[in-house]
């Protein structure tokens, strides 16, 4: 890493999704990149924060941000000439390049780094099947290669300490360190609202939540109300009448405090859930299956556990609710101590600075194999179709770079307003 006595250390993230709506996120990605960078930058961390970022929701676009932010258009983020993108990364001058997307460390990131003289970081966001020390070349694409960017980065940042272990033998090369998903604390009266709705809040375009609304939709009784905040599909709406269905809101906290409890019946463990964060943020008390607490400390203090397959133990661990408030408060008290003693965007970002300062450059003359570089070369079908229809309704979207201080209202103090996870 060059020195950086005397001055800010400068970090760089490159990112694409169709997480964000304007400046608000949609996603749990784009809460992260979003709150953890900004929590860098305003932060007493001594970081400088920067992002290239090729948003691909046709109906994103803003040039407001807490930090210096770039668009790339998706022929430069994907294109096999990295002229454009080469020359972004070594205007910005980065310290360290962060950058989450697999595929593009796979088929980018050395070059990138070389080019700019600085640290490469992967950000794991999750495992993928096929993560295996030999390459995982008999399992899924994606395994491959995400298997090569732990290789080929100079250090890995996860969110789980089960990810941890798993990017470890995997064979990364340096540090591996910890740096789960956060909230920000904020008001909220313990227990919730026992006379308000059940609340499901998430992007529910995404697969494995559509696959838990399913779920919730078949094991919850018919007289209890469910909310659903978050962007969902017309046709998810349509497939699933019972729900109240709200679509994405300006402010998620002052939704979620009206919930009697929070609902999370996935079958997947991914990670750190971002909608689980926002429930304890609210003082909710959480009701979720095992596997999609994974990665949070202490889940018992703040949730209750289904623990059947098919989550068929939903109505029952509502009904243990109902019938005690106490126990709804409680959980919800231990919800929001969580938040604030362990599990802070402000907490977080320390963690984050000091992974980026003790990065070394460990990887390069690293190469990811031939294979990992094919299937790295491929830009996502659905983003791809996102792009295509921005590009009919809008036409192309200009490079630009714009800082503001203050980008949305943030309500009480310094509240985020989100969409939904």
């Amino acid at each position: 890493m060059p020195d950086v006595t005397g001055r800010r250390l400068r970090v760089l993230a490159v990112c694409a999704t169709d997480g964000f709506l304007g400046p608000l996120p949609l996603n749990a990605a784009a809460v992260r990149a979003l709150e953890l960078n900004w929590h860098l930058a305003e932060g007493d961390h001594r970081v400088e924060v920067s992002m290239l970022l090729c948003d691909l929701n046709p109906a994103s676009f803003t040039t407001g941000w807490p930090f210096p932010v770039q668009y790339l258009s998706p022929g430069d983020y994907y294109a096999r000439d990295r002229a454009r993108m080469t020359q972004l990364v070594c205007e910005a001058r980065p310290d360290v390049l962060v950058i989450p997307d697999s595929a593009l460390l796979v088929r980018a990131g050395r070059q990138l780094a070389a080019a700019a003289g600085c640290v490469l970081v992967y950000e794991m966001h999750g495992r993928v099947p096929a993560l295996s020390r030999t390459g995982g070349l008999g399992g899924s694409d994606n395994g491959v290669v995400q298997h090569a960017a732990i290789r080929l980065a100079d250090a890995v940042i996860t969110l789980t300490g089960r990810d941890t272990r798993r990017a470890i033998d995997a064979g990364a090369a340096g540090q591996v360190r910890i740096v789960p998903a956060g909230a920000i604390p904020q008001p909220a009266a313990a227990g919730g609202n026992p006379q308000g709705p059940v609340v499901f809040a998430a992007d529910c375009t995404s697969e494995t939540n559509q696959h838990a609304l399913r779920t919730l939709h078949k094991q919850m009784p018919e007289d209890v109300p469910v909310a659903v905040y978050g962007r969902y599909p017309a046709p998810l709406g349509r497939e699933l009448p019972r729900f109240t269905w709200h679509g994405p809101v300006s402010d998620l906290h002052a939704a979620l405090i009206t919930a009697s409890a929070g609902i999370a019946p996935h079958g997947e463990a991914p990670g750190v859930r971002a909608q689980i964060l926002a429930y304890m943020t609210a003082g909710l008390p959480v009701i979720a299956t095992r596997k999609a607490l994974t990665g949070f400390p202490h889940p018992g203090s703040f949730a209750l556990i289904s623990e059947t397959p098919d989550a068929s133990d939903l109505p029952h661990l509502l009904s243990v609710l109902r019938q005690d408030p106490t126990l709804g408060r409680r959980l919800g008290r231990c919800g929001r101590r969580l938040i604030s003693s362990e599990l802070s965007w402000a907490r977080l970002a320390a963690r984050a600075a000091s992974a980026y300062r003790d990065a070394r450059p460990r990887r390069r003359d690293a190469t990811a194999p031939a294979v990992a570089r094919r299937l790295a070369e491929h830009p996502p079908p659905a983003l791809t179709a996102l792009h295509h229809r921005s590009l009919a309704r809008d036409g192309p979207r200009p490079a630009c770079s714009t800082t503001l201080s203050v980008f949305m209202k943030r309500g009480n103090g310094d509240i985020p307003i989100a969409h939904g996870m």
